[in-house]
């Protein structure tokens, strides 16, 4: 078994980076590896947060994620900094969804035995 952790460094509905995440989580978890962790970082971190406006037609990402998380019990943190930086609220983020800090992403980077980072950068 393989032991994952995802970074996501892109907001939900920009390069198709959150898409791109939850497919290949998805299909990672059918090999029956193992994903520790998502961790949203610099513009990513909107991706958790649960009210967007959206049209009806449009795709719901956040509670996509928000599913896809508890459905397979793992850890999802956005990084804090970025949170304050972004003015976003606590209560502003999907249920599953905490704040940690850089140290929280680095214990989950050497709790795995591979790294995916999805979209551009912070």
């Amino acid at each position: 078994m393989v032991v994952f952790t995802f970074v996501v460094c892109a907001e939900p509905y920009k390069f198709e980076a959150l898409d791109t995440m939850l497919n290949l989580g998805q299909a990672i978890l059918e090999k029956g590896h193992k994903i520790l962790g998502i961790f949203f970082y610099g513009s990513g971190v909107y991706s958790t947060k649960r009210e967007i406006n959206i049209s009806s037609s449009m795709r719901n990402l956040p509670k996509r994620l928000d599913d896809f998380v508890n459905e397979n019990d793992m850890n999802l943190s956005a990084c804090s900094t970025w949170v304050n930086f972004t003015g976003l609220k606590s209560e502003e983020l999907i249920k599953s969804a905490s704040q940690v800090g850089l140290g929280g992403l680095s214990e989950w980077m050497a709790e795995s035995d591979k790294v995916i980072v999805f979209g551009p950068g912070g």
